[in-house]
C-alpha cells in the first residue's frame, strides 16, 4: 500500500471512529439520536391553516365533527364546518367550543379585519364598571372579541334582577 492510500486509510477510520464521539453528549439538554422525549412542548401556532387544524383536532377530541380544514385557491383558511349530518344544539357546542376556541382567536378566514377598537374600548369600560359592582368580568382584546361576546351573553346572570340593573346604568354610562 502507498502512503497516501495509508494516510487516506487511517484518515478514514479516523473520522469513523470519532463520529459518535463528535454526534454524542453527555449535557441533559441536548437530545441524543436514540433519546425519546420525556416531556411533550407544545409548539407555537404559526399560521392561520395551523391554528384551524388545532381547533378541528380539539374539538374532534371533545365528540364534535367537523370536516378537515380547507384553505381556497388564494390561501385563505376557510371557518371550519361541521360533518353534513351530523347535529348538535348550542348548549351542547358551547362547552367544546369554550375549550377549543382559543386556538382560533384572532383568525379572519379570510376576510378584511375590521377594525373594532371603539367597541372594545366601550365593552372594556363595561366590563370595568360591571366589576366595580362586584360582578367578575374580564376585559376583551381585539383578538378575543368574539368569544368574549359569547361567554359574557351565556355566563352574565340575565335572570337576576341586580345584575340586570347594574349592566343597564353601566351600559348607560357615557
Amino acid at each position: 500500500m502507498k502512503n497516501w492510500q495509508k494516510s487516506l486509510l487511517l484518515a478514514v477510520l479516523a473520522t469513523i471512529s470519532m463520529g459518535p464521539v463528535a454526534c454524542g453528549s453527555s449535557s441533559n439538554d441536548v437530545p441524543s439520536l436514540g433519546a425519546t422525549p420525556t416531556t411533550v412542548v407544545e409548539e407555537e401556532l404559526l399560521d392561520d391553516e395551523s391554528k384551524v387544524i388545532a381547533f378541528v383536532q380539539c374539538m374532534r377530541d371533545q365528540g364534535i365533527k367537523y370536516e378537515d380544514p380547507v384553505v381556497d385557491s388564494d390561501g385563505n383558511v376557510q371557518p371550519p364546518k361541521l360533518i353534513e349530518g351530523f347535529t348538535i344544539t348550542r348548549e351542547q357546542l358551547a362547552e367544546p367550543y369554550a375549550a377549543c376556541s382559543h386556538y382560533i382567536e384572532g383568525i379572519s378566514f379570510g376576510r378584511e379585519r375590521r377594525d373594532v377598537s371603539a367597541q372594545v374600548d366601550k365593552l372594556v369600560e363595561l366590563a370595568s364598571c360591571l366589576r366595580e359592582k362586584g360582578y367578575d368580568i374580564d376585559d376583551p382584546t381585539a383578538e378575543t372579541l368574539q368569544v368574549w361576546l359569547t361567554d359574557f351573553r351565556v355566563e352574565f346572570d340575565w335572570d337576576d334582577p341586580e345584575a340586570l340593573t347594574a349592566y343597564e346604568e353601566c351600559s348607560s354610562e357615557d
